[in-house]
């Protein structure tokens, strides 16, 4: 054996020669979990590579179906596509709506704040508001159905007046289709 002379007075080396490391069957059993811990990792990375945006794409949800996904009250993660019919600024957020009107229930919006939509208006040369109306625009973001006060522009936690948001964060999650 090599290696420091008071290597066999530690507690470890007592315990790590109890367990059968250094015997030609615990080479086998750290072998063993050696391939498994790799394994692990790998798919590991594998999942993360399939939750990345590129398979996130690949399913677009229109507002029908995002107001579908969305009837439970539950955050629906994803990409969506829907033209844009109207355009309302309230509260330094900006709406991106698919209907004409935001009262209509079949309506969803769009909500990016005035930061995210100054930087789409840097990143689509121009201003982004009168740009993407009655153009289809591609999204990433997340969905869900709150409770609105469409007078006072709030977000109330009642069932009574309920519309569907879809989050977007970054203006690179916008794109024009």
């Amino acid at each position: 054996m090599t290696g420091h002379k008071n290597f066999a007075r530690h507690p470890e080396y007592s315990l790590l020669r109890s367990t059968g490391i250094f015997t030609v069957g615990g080479n086998i059993q750290m072998n063993a979990r050696k391939i498994l811990c790799s394994l692990a990792l790998f798919a590991t990375l594998i999942s993360q590579a399939a939750c990345s945006g590129n398979w996130v794409l690949e399913k677009r949800l229109t507002p029908a179906d995002t107001l579908q996904a969305t009837s439970k009250r539950t955050v629906v993660p994803g990409t969506f596509v829907m033209t844009v019919k109207s355009v309302n600024v309230f509260n330094k957020m900006v709406f991106l709506n698919s209907e004409d009107t935001y009262l209509d229930r079949a309506n969803v919006a769009v909500q990016i704040t005035s930061s995210v939509a100054y930087n789409a208006d840097i990143r689509f040369g121009g201003d982004f508001r009168n740009m993407v109306l009655n153009r289809k625009i591609l999204v990433i973001g997340s969905a869900m159905k709150v409770g609105a006060d469409l007078e006072q522009g709030i977000i109330v936690n009642t069932k009574g007046d309920e519309r569907t948001y879809i989050f977007v964060s970054r203006a690179s999650n916008i794109f024009f289709e």
